[in-house]
C-alpha cells in the first residue's frame, strides 16, 4: 500500500543541546525512529516539508514513508513535541511498522450530523465533544483516516459511548475492557444559564399563583367580616325597635 505522506530525511550525527539548537536554526528538526531491528535511528527532518504535511490531519494517524539514504522506511507518528511558548515543533518520534503486523494508533473522530442534531435543533441543546480521537488497533493498510460518529439522533440528556461507534472492518478499539472504561465520546445538554432562567421563571410563576391565592383568601375574609358586621348592625336595629314597642305598651 503506497503512503500518501512522504518525507526526505537525513541521518543525525551531532547530538546535545547546542547541536539541536543549531539544527533548528537551520530548519532541521531532530527526530528518532523506534522499532528498527538494528536499534533506533536518529534523523533530521526538514521543518518546512513537515509543516506542509501536518496541515492534513490524516498525517497524525496514517503510515508515513521516510526516505533515508535511498532506503524507504514505513513509520507512524508516535509523538510530536512543541515549544510551549513559540508552538514550534522541537522533536519527533516515529515508530516503524510492518504491513503484516497490527499497530495501535490514535485516529481523529469526525462528527457528522451536527447541523441537524435533534437535541440542538428542537430543544436548544449544546453538543459537547468529550474526546476527539480514539485509539484503534489494525494492520497499517487498514488505518482509517478518521472515525465517523453520527450525532443526528442525539437528544438533550443523551450521549454516545465508545462501544456505540461503528468501526470499519478489521479495526478494533483499544483499552476497553469493561463498561467502566466505556467513555462517552459526545453528549448533548442544556446550558446551565438557560436552566436557571427557566427555574426562575417557574418559581416566579408559582410565587405569583401563591400570592393570587393568598389575595383571594384575604378578600374572602374581608368580605366575611363585612357581612358579619352588617348582620350585627341589622340585629341591633331590630332589637332597638322591639324594645321601644314593648315600652310603649307598658305605658
Amino acid at each position: 500500500m503506497a503512503s500518501q505522506f512522504k518525507l526526505e530525511v537525513t541521518k543525525r550525527n551531532e547530538f546535545g543541546k547546542r547541536a539541536s539548537r543549531r539544527h533548528r536554526d537551520n530548519n532541521l528538526i531532530p527526530a528518532e525512529i523506534y522499532g528498527e531491528p538494528d536499534g533506533n535511528i536518529s534523523i533530521l527532518v526538514n521543518s518546512f516539508e513537515l509543516t506542509n504535511q501536518i496541515k492534513d490531519t490524516a498525517f497524525y494517524s496514517n503510515v508515513i514513508e521516510l526516505n533515508l539514504e535511498k532506503k524507504k522506511l514505513e513509520v507512524i507518528l508516535k509523538e510530536l513535541q512543541r515549544d510551549p511558548e513559540k508552538s514550534k515543533i522541537t522533536h519527533i518520534d516515529f515508530l516503524t511498522v510492518r504491513q503484516d503486523k497490527k499497530v495501535s494508533v490514535n485516529v481523529p473522530i469526525k462528527f457528522i450530523g451536527e447541523d441537524v442534531c435533534i437535541g440542538v435543533k428542537t430543544s436548544g441543546g449544546i453538543l459537547s465533544h468529550i474526546i476527539t480521537e480514539i485509539q484503534v488497533s489494525c494492520l497499517p493498510k487498514n488505518i482509517p483516516e478518521n472515525i465517523e460518529v453520527n450525532v443526528t439522533d442525539l437528544d438533550v440528556g443523551g450521549s454516545i459511548h465508545m462501544t456505540e461507534i461503528k468501526l470499519p472492518n478489521d479495526v478494533e478499539l483499544v483499552g476497553i475492557s469493561d463498561k467502566e472504561h466505556d467513555t462517552a465520546v459526545v453528549s448533548c445538554y442544556i446550558a446551565k444559564e438557560e436552566k436557571i432562567e427557566e427555574e426562575v421563571v417557574a418559581e416566579e410563576g408559582d410565587e405569583a399563583a401563591a400570592e393570587g391565592a393568598e389575595g383571594e383568601k384575604t378578600d374572602a375574609k374581608d368580605d366575611a367580616k363585612a357581612d358579619s358586621k352588617a348582620e350585627s348592625k341589622d340585629d341591633t336595629k331590630t332589637d332597638s325597635k322591639e324594645d321601644k314597642k314593648s315600652e310603649a305598651k307598658k305605658e
